[in-house]
């Protein structure tokens, strides 16, 4: 109770706190870290030793209970210290025993007779001893606040018996994701049982916001946000101020990550958006000098590693409470793009100071970097689904002289039109100022507004921004010699030969083929603005735009529609006509033909029977609701799909009322 009301006396100054990142930070070579684990073959502590050089990584944590003595958990444990990494021991009692544990002596006397073992043994190696494992989240860890306090009070009793030369620095309490009434609750508890530790230990999870950058709407609702600001920096200066409250001068955040799992909900490909995340995440962390380190995690595991180990069970108590062991075999273990983006981010942010930094919590991240390894290199992104000209930020002089790399560190070969969510990193041979503050902002004005994009390798996404047009518009990457420039794209639509007229009414299409887009032909949709349309249209998005929206978000969610390849508005006033581009797909049919076949007595069709085919159909609309996408408008007309050689792909069409709720999105 006393923690509850200090933490809301203490609200108001917390509010206070910036949430916005002040340049000058210097990021020490120590601030990165992971989580490890191996299992019965000798042969993982090999992979990870190799793994960890190879990250460049020399902090690690490790998870330590009864059953890691004399287990491959001891044995990893001692390599990781004969090698010289620093390790930070997570020491933890039974799930059972923690239970226990305000109530029952034997079980304190067996975590009494555990600390001093493991103490005796190795404590004068060790970086740091953490107590306990996420003791607000009673379910993973057995913990109660009574009997996590009492499992602290013994570990710090006994620690504090070593000579001095045996003792070690103790962290605690290991609270996971932000909730800062139960840091203060158990901050002051330990002062009270014993003493405050040495460093304040956190998960300062953001997986539950989705993106690195978001404010946190968990902690008061969604309508707060805008006044509370509670993004990542702001996050963990609130811990940081309430550490010091007690005297505690460092705050580790001992694990993060995204699981691909949870990614898979909103994006076809998670493993590339855990990369993206990653990197956005720990150049947040970074550049805020508020977190002194984080330790990624875990290494090695199916759903959330940087390794996948090809096993997709996973353990009855959450990695993030007890990594306990690594499942899979070594002969199956894969780095993944997250693992690639860790190593880059590593090797170019250690000991880098923080130039510059511009953040706008719901739009364009940018930050410089001086390295004493790596030179001057800047770094750009903007939130997921967004979409700013890289061209407003940077000379065509400047990009053609930049090394352009992607998260994982890989060459960019062309020059990108456009800031994405995914993060790109610029480098040039002499230091180049960033723009000023004022400008950024400007810059993000000037920005196509409510436009969803999704950034993909093929593509490269053009931006129109003119007197008579706005929109955007795909072109393959590298861009073919004879596209032309995008102000000149709508007038173009009406002049190239029509191959098709699929439908002249309210609204029209038609097909044309521009050999700048793509092979076989595009279909053009002309969305005309007629009547009371007009005065309805002026509170409502163009319907291209709402076309391209809702067919890149239909694409994020591996949900099939013809690829789209451009949109065009008048900007004057939504209530004009509109332009939506999209491939033709050669070859497809409609539902409806599927239908009047089986109507008119057919058992099958181009091979494929009655039955499967009902159950095809069924099943794609399944997970079309499952993704939480309302067509509403799912006539059999708006069903296309194509069969090749038995292969069914389905695709949607006619979506500008489609509606995408994100919150009940999953496979």
């Amino acid at each position: 109770m006393v923690g509850v009301l200090e933490a809301v006396s203490d609200f108001p100054r917390w509010l206070k706190l910036s949430h916005e990142i002040a340049p000058g930070t210097r990021i020490p070579a120590e601030f990165f870290g992971i989580n490890i684990a191996t299992n019965e073959d000798p042969r993982c502590d090999d992979y990870i030793i190799e793994s960890l050089r190879d990250l460049g990584l020399q902090q690690v944590r490790l998870s330590f209970s009864y059953d890691s003595v004399d287990a491959p958990a001891e044995r990893l444990l001692q390599r990781v210290l004969d090698e010289g990494f620093d390790v930070l021991l997570d020491l933890l009692p039974s799930p059972e025993d923690a239970r226990r544990m305000d109530l029952e002596r034997p079980a304190q006397a067996r975590w009494e007779a555990f600390v001093n073992q493991v103490l005796g043994k190795y404590g004068n190696r060790l970086a740091a001893l953490e107590i306990g494992n996420t003791p607000n989240r009673g379910r993973w860890s057995g913990h109660d606040a009574q009997g996590y306090l009492t499992t602290w009070k013994i570990a710090a009793t006994v620690a504090a018996t070593f000579p001095e030369a045996a003792q070690v620095a103790l962290a605690g309490p290991n609270i996971s994701d932000f909730e800062p009434i139960y840091n203060v609750g158990f901050l002051r508890g330990m002062h009270t049982e014993h003493s405050s530790p040495a460093i304040q230990t956190d998960n300062l999870f953001v997986e539950r916001v989705v993106q690195p950058e978001a404010q946190d709407h968990r902690v008061a609702g969604r309508y707060a946000t805008g006044f509370l600001k509670l993004n990542l920096v702001k996050k963990a200066r609130i811990l940081v101020e309430i550490g010091k409250a007690q005297g505690i001068t460092q705050t580790w955040c001992t694990y993060t990550c995204w699981t691909r799992k949870r990614l898979s909900r909103w994006n076809v490909e998670p493993e590339q958006k855990n990369a993206h995340y990653l990197m956005r995440y720990l150049i947040i962390a970074a550049a805020s000098g508020s977190l002194d380190r984080v330790y990624w995690g875990p290494l090695i595991c199916q759903r959330d590693g940087l390794v996948a180990c090809g096993d997709d069970n996973y353990p009855k108590i959450d990695n993030v409470s007890y990594y306990r062991s690594v499942r899979g075999q070594v002969n199956n273990f894969q780095k993944t793009a997250a693992y690639d983006a860790l190593r880059f981010c590593v090797s170019m942010l250690s000991q880098a100071t923080c130039t510059a930094a511009y953040s706008e919590i719901e739009g364009l991240h940018h930050y410089t970097f001086d390295s004493p390894t790596q030179g001057s290199w800047h770094v750009v992104w903007c939130m997921d689904r967004n979409l700013f000209a890289l061209q407003d930020l940077y000379s065509t002089e400047l990009l053609a002289n930049a090394k352009l790399q992607t998260p994982t560190g890989a060459a960019v070969d062309h020059i990108p039109q456009s800031i994405t969510e995914q993060p790109l990193v610029l480098r040039w041979e002499h230091a180049v100022e960033p723009r000023s503050t004022v400008q950024m902002q400007r810059m993000g004005a000037r920005a196509l507004s409510n436009v969803v994009h999704w950034p993909r390798r093929e593509w490269n996404t053009h931006i129109l921004q003119s007197a008579a047009w706005r929109g955007a518009y795909l072109l393959a990457d590298p861009a073919p010699t004879e596209a032309p420039a995008p102000e000149h794209v709508p007038g173009l639509l009406k002049q190239l030969p029509e191959t098709k007229v699929l439908r002249d009414k309210r609204n029209r299409l038609w097909n044309i083929k521009a050999d700048w887009w793509s092979a076989g032909e595009q279909t053009v949709k002309l969305n005309r603005a007629k009547g009371l349309k007009r005065l309805s249209y002026k509170f409502l998005p163009s319907k291209g735009k709402r076309h391209w929206n809702n067919a890149t978000e239909l694409l994020r969610l591996g949900i099939n529609t013809p690829q789209p390849l451009g949109f065009f508005e008048q900007p004057s006033s939504n209530a004009h006509d509109s332009y939506y581009i999209c491939q033709y797909v050669e070859g497809a049919f409609s539902c409806r033909n599927l239908f009047t076949a089986f109507a008119e007595g057919a058992m099958d069709y181009q091979g494929i029977s009655k039955a499967m085919w009902l159950q095809q159909v069924a099943e794609f609309i399944a997970r079309m609701h499952r993704f939480g996408v309302i067509h509403r408008d799912l006539s059999s007309g708006n069903l296309m799909m194509t069969c090749e050689q038995g292969e069914v792909t389905f695709f949607l069409i006619d979506i500008g009322r489609a509606t995408i709720d994100q919150s009940k999105s999953g496979p």
